[in-house]
């Protein structure tokens, strides 16, 4: 049985300016080949009979006595398997060695009998009949893995120097490390990746790494003439210098952030751990530097993103909270914090409940995080500037359920109106007849009003997302031609090295085949390509938003339906597609030539996303409860087998009469009875869970349709034949 060596991996090449590489950055090869050279001369110079075998058991040291006493002298055994030189060794010696390579035993000893003997015949010490005591444990290299083993045979014999022999081998492998430690750390100052140099106590540099000469780029000799004050302009003057070196003194160490300069007047942010030494009579102090340009970048970027999602959630026409998992704030809006009179930053870590204005508000918070729900909704009074309001509280949980921010909507004139409103239909019963078409129109309008004004809000925060997405697009979008140009140049470049030097060194030849050169070459084009149509789809997208939300347009004026029709399909791109074991729904578009039409075109919109939405929720129900709705029949206007198959939304626009344009949106869902079609244009009236549906779509659409734009909307269904939708408006331009 043999193990595979340990393998050690290799690290990039770095050259400092004098052209010398890094002892930290050589490949791991030749610092294990220096500690094997290093133990295979201890084992030579032995007196003990002692070997050196690599993990597949091979010789690669032995010591004289050992060739004595196993009759293999002339370096004949080095390069060969322990297992050929001692064929007749027991099963377990073999099983312990292995134990001892993969690292399970950390060293091995037991006695073996007179039958052991090496290919010579030769019995250890040369006497027959004689038991040989065998020990042997792994010996590893400068990375710390398992390099092979060491083995030790002797005769068992009476004299204690005999027996104590391995004990001697041991202290002398042992001794040889500590008295490399001094050359050992001196190695490891010297190429250590970061900055480390020493001054005196009059802050002159008297000693400087390799990293620090490159880092400053003087040589080792410039940069011992200089002082630290020469490269660190932030120190102590000359005349502070005692009391910064007596400050060091008293704490040991020292830490903190400054500046340096490099030969060529160039600046850069470093982190400086100083410490205090005393050797040989003499103070030091040693300084350890790290260049923290790249941390800085990270940290002021991150502030950045905080600032913009500030900004968001200032933005947020609400009580804004956001708060931990242990009932802590992580922060407010500034809606919220302008609300109690106090600073955003006062409710940072502060307990839910500090304010002790609103118990509903803290039970919420507390049961929300006890249960495993997701997001919750509910009213709570809170008592703001002394005055008692209504807030609808929205929450939702993030980071795995270690926070959760919270959103409240000021419904206190809502409320009050309601009331108001039951009391007058309490005191006035009488006219309960003539009241109640009142009543039905002032709650239509109400809806429509928080409807509308949800809308307003959504249609301003979608403008300005739309908006700040563009600017960075734009900008990634502008720059792929230009990528793309000089990669191909690069490209050029290469193959025209390829064709001129068609042989390259073995080094070049090992990394364009480790980096697989002719995949990346063929890859990279496709790889821009994807950025530049993904740039341009996130463009179009944002283009979809700011059509749809159109918040610059109050008045009526001319516009492309067509134009507003694409950018609502774009929105609802996502509910086409295929999911939840439903097949994607086909879209068909027969635009006719319509002219511009004079309207609002942000209504419009929202009629169109009502109504597609509708139609896509009636398809998906329809999937769901086929047997229940009943789905399509051959009499419908679209074939029974294909449209249990292909469930589909049909769009058509024309003009009708010379001075109207209809737009029908046209389902092969399961349609509607004549019950439930009555009363789609009531408010609040839904076929759908409350959940996921307020009722309120087809009565705005119909607000918007008719009373802002004077048109018609009608609805034709019947069960089993699909549902079409009609809108029907002048075109306005005379």
């Amino acid at each position: 049985m043999q193990t595979k060596p340990v393998q050690q991996k290799s690290q990039g090449l770095g050259r400092y300016a004098d052209g010398t590489v890094p002892i930290a950055q050589q490949p791991a090869e030749a610092a294990v080949s220096e500690s094997k050279d290093r133990l295979r001369r201890c084992v030579e110079r032995s007196a003990e009979a002692v070997a050196m075998v690599d993990c597949e058991m091979r010789y690669l040291s032995v010591s004289r006595r050992w060739e004595t006493d196993w009759g293999i002298g002339d370096g004949e055994a080095i390069g060969r398997s322990h297992w050929e030189l001692f064929p007749n060794l027991p099963e377990h010696w073999e099983q312990n060695a292995q134990a001892c390579l993969a690292g399970v035993l950390e060293y091995s000893e037991f006695v073996a009998g007179p039958s052991i003997a090496s290919v010579s015949g030769k019995i250890a010490g040369g006497y027959e009949g004689e038991s040989v005591k065998w020990v042997f444990q792994p010996w590893k290299n400068s990375e710390g893995a398992i390099g092979g083993l060491i083995l030790f045979a002797s005769e068992i014999a009476s004299d204690l120097a005999q027996t104590n022999g391995y004990n001697k081998f041991q202290s002398e492998v042992k001794s040889k490390p500590l008295e490399t430690i001094p050359q050992l750390t001196q190695i490891a100052l010297e190429n250590a990746a970061d900055t480390i140099f020493f001054t005196t106590s009059d802050g002159q540099i008297c000693y400087a790494n390799k990293a620090a000469c490159h880092l400053f780029g003087y040589s080792e000799s410039e940069l011992l003439k200089l002082r630290v004050s020469d490269i660190d302009s932030q120190l102590p003057a000359a005349s502070d210098w005692p009391a910064h070196w007596e400050q060091l003194k008293q704490q040991s160490n020292l830490t903190f952030e400054t500046s340096y300069k490099t030969k060529d007047g160039a600046s850069f942010p470093v982190e400086v751990k100083v410490n205090y030494l005393e050797y040989g009579g003499c103070q030091y102090r040693c300084a350890i530097a790290r260049d923290i340009s790249a941390r800085q970048v990270a940290e002021s970027a991150l502030l950045e993103a905080k600032e913009q999602l500030q900004a968001v959630l200032d933005a947020v026409p609400g009580l804004v909270s956001w708060v931990s998992s242990d009932l802590r704030y992580l922060g407010v809006n500034r809606h919220l914090a302008s609300a109690y009179k106090m600073p955003a930053e006062v409710f940072t870590g502060q307990k839910v409940g500090f304010l002790d204005t609103s118990p509903k508000f803290n039970d919420l918070v507390y049961g929300f995080f006890a249960s495993n729900k997701k997001k919750t909704s509910q009213e709570v009074t809170a008592s703001i500037r002394g005055e008692n309001k209504t807030y609808l509280i929205v929450a939702q949980k993030y980071h795995n359920n270690t926070a959760a921010v919270f959103v409240g909507l000021d419904i206190t004139e809502s409320k009050q109106s309601l009331l108001a409103l039951q009391e007058s239909e309490e005191r006035l019963r009488q006219q309960a007849a003539r009241l109640e078409q009142t009543l039905l129109i002032l709650q239509r309008t109400q809806t429509q009003l928080i409807q509308t004004e949800k809308m307003s809000s959504l249609g301003q925060l979608v403008a300005g997302i739309a908006h700040e997405i563009n600017n960075p697009v734009s900008f990634i979008s502008g720059n792929v031609s230009h990528a793309t140009g000089y990669i191909q140049e690069l490209m050029r470049l290469i193959d025209l090295y390829q064709k001129y030097y068609p042989h390259p060194v073995p080094e070049i030849k090992y990394v364009m085949e480790e980096l697989d050169l002719e995949f990346i070459t063929q890859d990279l084009p496709k790889l821009l390509n994807s950025m530049k149509v993904g740039s341009e789809r996130i463009r179009d997208v944002v283009r979809s938003l700011r059509l749809f939300s159109r918040t610059d347009e109050a008045e009526m004026k001319p516009a492309d339906i067509h134009e507003g029709l694409d950018s609502t399909l774009l929105i609802l791109q996502n509910r086409l597609q295929a999911k939840g074991g439903r097949p994607g729904i086909s879209l068909v578009k027969e635009y006719g030539d319509l002219p511009l039409v004079r309207c609002y075109p942000g209504h419009l919109n929202q009629v169109f996303m009502h109504l597609l939405t509708n139609a896509i929720d009636a398809l998906e129900e329809g999937g769901r409860n086929s047997e229940k709705n009943g789905r399509m029949q051959n009499q419908s206007f679209l074939s029974g087998a294909s449209s249990r198959l292909n469930p589909e939304i049909r769009i058509r626009t024309s003009v009708v009469e010379d001075n109207e344009v209809a737009i029908a949106i046209r389902d092969n869902g399961p349609g509607m009875t004549e019950e439930v079609l009555g009363c789609i244009f009531d408010p609040l009236f839904t076929t759908k869970s409350p959940d996921t549906s307020t009722g309120l779509g087809l009565a705005i659409s119909q607000h918007l349709v008719v009373e802002k734009h004077g048109g018609n909307l009608h609805c034709i269904s019947r069960p089993g034949e699909g549902t079409e939708l009609i809108v029907k408006i002048a075109i306005g331009n005379d």
